[in-house]
């Protein structure tokens, strides 16, 4: 059964003019004295589209999420929703209250206190005064500021300004919540806490529209989401098939770069430079998106400056904060790589990779076997991106099975076989897989 709309963004586009704008009397007035003088020209102003034909809707008690990369118009359709800005063409409709969290110490005035701004900011929610001083302390407790609760806000850290504004917009109990990729300034607890406050709000029946770039944040409390594209929608669907094609289309986009490996000094005083480093799909398709249970292969291409008689070809990989996590190396596998001099390209075949989804990065060694000179080791600079999907235990994702054992009922009464026959009796476990003969 389908729920109650109540945000309908229909076939919305929103276009917005490039170029210098006179927001104030002072600007227009100093921009004609300028042109007086002869010091300005009036070029002509071009505009670019926003967003172009963006159609969707939310029913109550709905999550939906919004991904794409920088510049997309994500935070437009937020501004839209909100009523901060109105489209050129379509219909944008919000049924019931809605609450805000698009930018960090929205609405705050910097002068006055925590306890102030909670009233004001509030007010412009559309909580009354004595709503206000119900959630009062439910409020500060949330955010965590009592000690500040009465301290001029600009004093407050980012991190204090994004508790407080979050806490203040989860509290109003809207119909609408729109959050913008603002937790990414909190710490890893209190954002915990965000998210668990919007499942319950969700479960209570508040429509959620999520805009973030953490694609697991999004994918554990929206069951659906859409990608934005230059403005346009290009995919919608389940969030886990929605997360693929997005990591898909950026894997895409990251093969197509421009190569970006200049040689320093160092590298050019070695003996082995790196000009290439690829992941490969089972298709040989480069790609930084690959699926935990799929075959992929490291691509390296190397310039040898000299001969190498044994070199050692080294790959790390490790997570984006942590130490490292696996370690390939061709010296443990009783494996060494004549270094003729002139171009190689050696392949790491990898038949899956029983990892946790996220994000990690590879790192390249190489070295002299019979001199032990290192003649190659890069930043962890080279990107991969596992997809589980869903299925990780942990850090890793390793293959597993369950089962399960049912008890039969205890034998209340001994059996007495009749005469003439032998009954043998099983006193002991019943299971459902074995045979029954």
């Amino acid at each position: 059964m389908m729920s109650r709309t109540v945000v309908r963004f229909a076939h919305v586009s929103k276009r917005f003019r490039l170029g210098e704008n006179h927001d104030s009397l002072r600007d227009l007035l100093t921009h004609g004295l300028r042109r007086f003088l002869g010091r300005a020209t009036d070029a002509p102003r071009s505009s670019f589209l926003a967003l172009d034909d963006v159609d969707f809707a939310v029913g109550r008690g709905e999550a939906v999420g919004i991904i794409g990369p920088n510049g997309a118009g994500k935070s437009t359709v937020l501004k839209l929703l909100a009523g901060i800005l109105r489209p050129d063409e379509g219909e944008v409709e919000v049924d019931g209250r809605l609450s805000a969290l698009i930018e960090v110490g929205a609405g705050f005035h910097g002068d006055l206190t925590g306890r102030e701004n909670i009233f004001l900011n509030g007010a412009i929610l559309g909580m009354s005064r004595t709503e206000l001083r119900g959630k009062l302390n439910a409020i500060v407790a949330f955010a965590g500021i009592e000690r500040f609760l009465d301290m001029p806000v600009k004093r407050y850290s980012s991190g204090m300004y994004a508790r407080l504004g979050f806490s203040i917009a989860a509290h109003v109990e809207p119909e609408v919540l729109l959050v913008d990729e603002v937790l990414s300034v909190g710490d890893a607890v209190f954002r915990l806490r965000c998210l668990e406050r919007m499942r319950r709000l969700v479960e209570s029946g508040t429509a959620l529209v999520f805009v973030t770039h953490d694609l697991d944040q999004m994918r554990s409390i929206c069951p659906r989401a859409m990608v934005l594209e230059q403005g346009r929608v290009s995919f919608a669907g389940p969030s886990r098939d929605v997360v693929g094609h997005y990591l898909s289309a950026m894997s895409r986009a990251y093969a197509d770069r421009p190569s970006d490996l200049p040689s320093n000094g160092d590298e050019r005083a070695s003996g082995v430079e790196l000009l290439c480093f690829r992941l490969l799909d089972a298709s040989d398709e480069e790609t930084v998106w690959v699926r935990a249970d799929e075959e992929t292969r490291a691509e390296l291409t190397l310039q040898v400056r000299r001969p190498i008689g044994r070199m050692v070809v080294e790959l790390n990989m490790r997570e984006a904060v942590h130490g490292p996590l696996l370690s390939f190396n061709s010296g443990r596998d009783g494996r060494w790589f004549v270094g003729a001099a002139g171009v190689q390209r050696i392949r790491l075949t990898l038949p899956s990779i029983p990892l946790a989804g996220g994000q990690y990065f590879w790192n390249v060694r190489i070295w002299d076997a019979d001199s032990g000179v290192t003649e190659l080791d890069t930043p962890f600079r080279f990107p991969m991106v596992v997809d589980d999907g869903g299925r990780a235990t942990g850090a890793l994702r390793l293959d597993h099975d369950w089962s399960c054992e049912r008890e039969a009922e205890a034998h209340a009464t001994t059996l007495t076989p009749a005469a003439g026959e032998t009954t043998p009796i099983d006193g002991g476990m019943m299971y459902e897989d074995l045979p029954v003969r």
